[in-house]
């Protein structure tokens, strides 16, 4: 049996929404940013290096970016994950670097990146990563 790196959360966020708390401060808190081919073609590469930049200069180690291969959800990417968070946000463009880190700080939920998402995928993505298989 496969322990969950998130056994607090091992739960679906039925509501859709972000979690605005729940994440423990004393570790960082992990962003993982798709970088498959379609997410890429969007601007991944550009997000992911913004976020890992901002990230570092506004909060130091507190947030970890980290690239992931797929999320499945190729059509609406670039799609950013927090799991600590119930988060998966999707449509991401590179002017939407400056709030992620804002909301990562305790700021506003963002509801604009999470329109399109589709509920049976979002419960996918937030099974697999309870099932701890996102490596760390």
């Amino acid at each position: 049996m496969i322990e969950s790196t998130y056994p607090e959360k091992a739960s679906a966020n039925k509501a859709g929404l972000c979690q605005t708390d729940g994440a423990n401060t004393a570790d960082p808190i992990d962003v993982y940013v798709c970088t498959n081919i379609d997410c890429k073609n969007r601007g991944a590469a550009q997000i992911l290096k913004e976020l890992s930049e901002l990230a570092q200069i506004t909060t130091g180690e507190s947030i970890a970016v980290k690239p992931y291969m797929c999320f499945s959800a190729c059509n609406i990417g670039p799609n950013v994950v927090i799991p600590a968070k119930r988060c998966w946000l999707s449509g991401v463009r590179p002017s939407d670097v400056g709030p992620i880190v804002g909301y990562l700080e305790g700021g506003s939920d963002l509801p604009h990146l999470r329109e399109q998402n589709e509920p049976d995928l979002e419960e996918m993505i937030f099974a697999i990563i309870d099932a701890g298989l996102i490596p760390e």
